[in-house]
């Protein structure tokens, strides 16, 4: 955060070549909901002017790295753009190279981070974990008995903190079908295979 960085692109498609605009970083690890369906995460935030044009050009940082990838604005505010991080494109650029597309493990679970905070105000028997707050019906977690209040505290014999540890592990058993969950329900430790979609 604070580091001077550099959006190149073509906004609007009015200019014969690319434009650059400066900035710095304002935030990292930030979340947006674009649609319904689509929530983006983990973007670096921007005050570096993105237009429209602009979206799937580099973010650059003044080495002449590119750290990012301009993705997305809010447009009834100034200076807020956000950008996804190099190693996250990177691992696109890996999927497509192993598949032919991007492609996404879904479980059908919505989770949120616990953190000593959470686990003191509620009391829960441990201090990090995912907890498992919404399972969509019909999905493989429902079908395999998972509830709303479990919590995540390990996949494929991984210590699981956050969501994003947990959707790491889902791409990891992309090939295999399956992940492995341990849950802590009602103080006790749970193991569960749930099979993968994978859209």
């Amino acid at each position: 955060v604070g580091e001077i960085v550099f959006a190149i692109g073509n906004p609007l498609g009015l200019w014969s070549g690319p434009t650059i605009t400066m900035g710095v970083v304002s935030a990292t690890n930030r979340t947006i909901k674009v649609t319904e369906e689509l929530v983006l995460e983990d973007l670096i935030q921007t005050d570096a002017a993105i237009n429209p044009g602009n979206s799937g050009g580099p973010l650059v940082n003044i080495e002449g790295e590119a750290i990012g990838v301009t993705t997305a604005i809010i447009p009834y505010a100034q200076g807020i753009g956000f950008a996804i991080p190099i190693n996250e494109v990177k691992e696109f650029m890996e999927m497509i190279i192993k598949y032919g597309r991007p492609v996404r493990a879904w479980i059908g679970v919505y989770g949120v981070n616990i953190t000593p905070e959470i686990a003191q105000a509620y009391d829960l028997p441990v201090n990090e974990g995912v907890m498992i707050v919404k399972i969509m019906p019909r999905s493989p977690a429902h079908i395999m008995g998972l509830r709303i209040g479990d919590i995540i505290i390990e996949a494929n014999n991984t210590r699981i903190k956050t969501l994003k540890q947990l959707r790491k592990q889902l791409e990891k058993s992309i090939d295999k079908g399956h992940i492995t969950l341990k849950v802590i329900r009602n103080n006790k430790e749970i193991q569960t295979t749930i099979p993968l979609i994978i859209e």
